[in-house]
């Protein structure tokens, strides 16, 4: 199955080589069970392209609220007021530093820039970088969310190192392609936050801040996470993982609420999902560039409802069971 979703996301890239469509058609005749993982993914993305477009401007539910559960407009602007100025006293360097960044994306986008060396950089969703190509090397600073970089090897640009700094640390690379990526920001009560490389070719070598010396290698096939201390937690590369950088989410077996947080950093809002169905086992290869139609499949396929209470609160809850609970 893990081969089926690699080769439904090089078939959809739409630049697909005679050796890679080769590589297919040798692929699918090999073993009968290939085919079957075949059919099985191509039914699901029927069906995810079948799901007609979610009605236009979703009506607000209206529910009646407890008086004793609503705020006063004084309590409303206290409790706002309270936590502006804990942002201001805390991350406002760092919300105004990825405001002002030289690249960004929004919720829901991606990017693809080419700087200056040539080398190629694809943005996720709402990330923010800063390119600072300076003092013999090529910089490239992430503030937010996750870059991919694939490193140009132009003569005139060789003994210029290629880096990637984040609060926790720096990422030399090593003649290679790889993503940076932050998945936890300082915060008020835990100022320490956590970054994560993984290496797709070639190698790189980490060195957290607080760290002195050369740092710490890794090749192609490996990932890590950082901070400040030291580089932890190093394993092999998950597959499916980098699908992003082709518009596409591929989950393979996991777990309902997994992909619902994963969909959730693609739209504005909140999408939770209820305790009862939040183990709901989930394959399949989804576009990440239209949630909606991803959240309505799921309800297609699965024992699932999305109810919608604005457009930007979602809550996934059971609905009645269905013949399948697979797509």
């Amino acid at each position: 199955m893990d081969q089926a979703l690699h080769w439904f996301v090089v078939l959809s890239s739409g630049e697909v080589s005679a050796q890679e469509q080769s590589d297919f058609d040798r692929w699918l005749a090999a073993d009968p069970s290939h085919s079957l993982h075949w059919t099985s993914v191509l039914a699901f993305q029927s069906a995810l392209r079948n799901v007609p477009e979610p009605a236009a401007g979703q009506a607000l539910r209206s529910a009646a609220v407890p008086a004793k559960a609503r705020l006063s407009r004084r309590r409303v602007l206290a409790i706002t007021g309270a936590t502006t100025l804990a942002v201001l006293c805390f991350g406002g360097r760092k919300e105004l530093a990825a405001l002002s960044a030289g690249l960004r994306t929004g919720v829901g986008e991606q990017r693809e820039a080419m700087l200056p060396d040539g080398s190629r950089m694809v943005m996720d969703t709402d990330s923010a970088v800063d390119i600072r190509f300076e003092e013999g090397m090529r910089r490239v600073v992430l503030l937010r969310g996750a870059i991919m970089l694939e490193t140009a090897h132009a003569d005139a640009w060789r003994d210029q190192p290629v880096v990637v700094d984040t609060s926790q640390g720096r990422v030399q690379a090593l003649g290679t392609r790889f993503v940076v990526r932050r998945t936890k920001e300082e915060g008020l009560l835990d100022s320490q936050g956590l970054s994560r490389v993984e290496v797709l070719q070639g190698a790189v070598r980490v060195r957290p801040h607080g760290v002195s010396g050369e740092g710490f290698t890794l090749t192609a096939g490996q990932q890590a996470d950082f901070d400040l201390d030291r580089v932890s937690d190093v394993a092999q590369l998950d597959p499916n993982a980098q699908a992003w950088i082709d518009g596409m989410l591929v989950v393979r077996d996991r777990p309902l609420a997994e992909v619902a947080q994963e969909l959730a950093r693609y739209r504005h809002g909140v999408v939770r999902v209820d305790d009862d169905i939040a183990d709901i086992r989930v394959t399949g290869v989804f576009p990440l560039g239209d949630s909606d139609r991803v959240l309505a499949a799921l309800e297609r396929a699965f024992p699932v409802r999305a109810e919608r209470r604005t457009r930007y609160w979602i809550s996934l809850t059971r609905a009645p069971e269905k013949k399948s609970a697979k797509p």
